[in-house]
């Protein structure tokens, strides 16, 4: 079998990263191998990177965003196009895979740190997949991974359609995390220009705006991400009365076991979307 959900810091797939058009029509899905197909489409008055990925049948089918997490290349979604892919051959699922702000040939101006620009990047690429007949754009699915998963909360309270996020090693109060890390890299990457009060987010507030039944998955022994940022989000979403569940993995550090992250993702999936290879031609 395929190991699934492979630590994303170590997915480096190697893509033609020749820009073409941002324009995206059925027809360059015509006679897909169900190989993520890259292109290009326009968002904050700039150019951002997706990964495209259709099941090898017909259909309309519910659609997976995924959203990378860090690494020093600074690779995008490249990173989590295997992922994207097992989704559409294993699921029937349409995946979309976004390179973020400074990630991956994704060239947006302005601050890669920014919640709103980042999250009308994810919505806009949303948009765009939504207009292909095979997408089922009634069915929105979340995936964040690391610093993807922090991002993904952003957004998961401004998708109508959202049906389920799934949140894998994010961090959701960076202010308590900044302050209270003794990770100097981490710090080093949160306020790369050493400002005395760094402009950082928390996305707790914006779970009250939820409304998908969210999955939570973090390492017990993470030394990046601590644990309690997933007890944050989990205590509010349970104080919110929000569907959730939670999952610590306690000997695993950021890298989650690929095995238990696909058992977890897999039966939350099929409890509240269902598979796609279900769905009618």
């Amino acid at each position: 079998m395929v190991k699934w959900f492979l630590p994303h810091l170590f997915l480096f797939h190697l893509f033609s990263t020749c820009n073409g058009s941002p324009s995206l029509s059925a027809r360059d899905f015509s006679g897909s191998d169900g190989s993520a197909v890259q292109f290009f489409y326009e968002s904050q008055e700039g150019t951002v990177e997706g990964f495209l990925t259709r099941p090898l049948r017909d259909g309309r089918f519910p659609l997976m965003v995924l959203l990378h997490g860090h690494n020093w290349a600074r690779a995008g979604a490249q990173q989590v196009v295997p992922i994207a892919e097992q989704f559409s051959r294993e699921l029937c699922y349409a995946s979309l895979a976004i390179s973020l702000p400074g990630y991956g040939s994704t060239q947006v101006p302005g601050s890669d740190t920014d919640g709103n620009v980042i999250a009308q990047v994810v919505l806009d690429g949303i948009a765009k997949a939504a207009e292909l007949p095979w997408v089922d754009g009634r069915k929105i699915m979340l995936y964040g991974l690391s610093r993807g998963a922090s991002f993904a909360a952003i957004v998961a309270g401004r998708i109508p359609d959202l049906q389920s996020v799934v949140l894998h090693s994010g961090a959701y109060d960076l202010t308590r995390l900044y302050h209270n890390t003794p990770n100097l890299w981490l710090r080093r990457l949160m306020n790369p220009n050493g400002k005395a009060a760094p402009a950082l987010f928390n996305v707790l507030a914006d779970t009250r705006n939820w409304t998908a039944p969210a999955l939570i998955l973090h390492g017990g022994r993470d030394d990046v991400i601590p644990p309690t940022q997933a007890a944050l989000l989990r205590d509010r979403l349970a104080a919110l009365g929000k569907p959730h569940r939670f999952v610590i993995f306690p000997d695993a550090d950021h890298r989650l076991p690929p095995t238990g992250v696909k058992g977890e993702v897999v039966a939350f999936l099929e409890k509240h979307v269902g598979s796609g290879c279900l769905s009618d031609p």
